[in-house]
């Protein structure tokens, strides 16, 4: 009996099939993706590095922002604002009155403002020392004082 049981026993595994394994996972496969699962974990690195990059830059430029924001900033943009419109209407009285025919003035950049009115017309020359260009402007004086006369 005892015979007779391992005989069917030995029956049984002379039916049995061969095991074949294989990874659950598709990056370890044998049909060639497994390049693209290394590539697929590089650019996903690569993604966060720029997006942690990216996040670095912009908290920099919201610090650069706010410290930009403060009470002495605004007060001191304001007041540059002012002095440059008083040095406009300045140079702009002086362009219309009736006695100056030239003057120069300095601006705190370094630039120059050379003006010379002639024959009504006023020649405006700002030299740009950070660029090194000078920009001239034309104005015809005589027609805006005739204009504005008239005008009102």
């Amino acid at each position: 009996m005892k015979y007779l049981l391992l005989i069917a026993f030995m029956a049984s595994l002379a039916n049995a099939t061969q095991q074949t394994f294989a990874f659950k996972s598709s990056a370890f496969q044998t049909n060639g993706s497994f390049s693209g699962y290394e590539l697929t974990l590089e650019n996903t690195g690569y993604n966060r590095q720029q997006t942690i990059i990216a996040q670095k830059e912009a908290a920099a430029s919201t610090a650069a922002a706010a410290a930009q924001n403060t009470p002495i900033n605004q007060f001191i943009s304001g007041l540059q604002a002012r002095i440059y419109s008083q040095i406009a209407a300045n140079l702009t009285s002086q362009l219309f009155s009736t006695t100056a025919t030239q003057g120069t003035f300095n601006l705190p950049s370094g630039a120059t403002v050379n003006w010379v009115e002639n024959k009504g017309i006023a020649t405006l020359q700002i030299y740009d020392p950070t660029t090194n260009t000078t920009t001239s402007i034309q104005i015809p004086v005589g027609t805006l004082l005739a204009a504005g006369a008239t005008g009102g």
